[in-house]
């Protein structure tokens, strides 16, 4: 998604800017694209779980490829991730999600600020803080734990309200210092 604006200025989205980030999480969720983001974990996991549960026929097939097993040579968009287990030689598999699936089920935006020195500026605005600004929060603990559940309760309803809007990398980190 594409914005234009200046850095300073506060970025103002209405609801239906967030339905339709969510409307673009359901299409990007795929067979092994639902299988990697609920084995990303941290809040990649957690916004996959509350797309699936608004959706009964996904996640009952959700359900279904994580009982089945990875989800092999789907394509272009499908990756797959090779673990050795060790002297045996066996190797296991699973599904995982890129770089850019990851971006859209956090809501990145990039926001064109302008030019300076011919160049030109963007800054990146998201819904939810990126894995890189989550796997270095206070926040990831391993687990998803009671005070992570309330965090992103308060900021669910804090979006719906209109209160609250993407944010950029800067002020994802400063926001999440609390178990730091």
């Amino acid at each position: 998604m594409y914005r234009h604006g200046k850095e300073a200025e506060k970025l103002v989205l209405k609801k239906s800017d967030y339905l339709a980030y969510r409307v673009r999480c359901l299409s990007m969720l795929r067979e092994p694209q639902i299988r990697g983001a609920l084995s990303y974990g941290g809040v990649i996991w957690r916004l996959t779980l509350e797309l699936l549960l608004a959706d009964e026929g996904l996640y009952h097939r959700a359900v279904e490829l994580c009982v089945a097993g990875p989800v092999l040579d789907r394509g272009k968009d499908s990756l797959v991730l090779v673990f050795p287990s060790g002297a045996d030689g066996t190797l296991y598999v699973d599904n995982r999600i890129n770089d850019q699936q990851a971006d859209i089920l956090c809501g990145m935006y990039w926001r064109y600020c302008g030019k300076f020195d011919d160049a030109l500026t963007v800054e990146h605005l998201s819904w939810w803080p990126k894995p890189a600004v989550w796997k270095s929060s206070g926040f990831n603990t391993g687990i998803w734990n009671p005070s992570n559940e309330d965090w992103f309760q308060q900021r669910m309803l804090a979006i719906q309200d209109g209160t609250e809007m993407p944010r950029n990398g800067d002020r994802w980190r400063s926001s999440m210092k609390f178990n730091q």
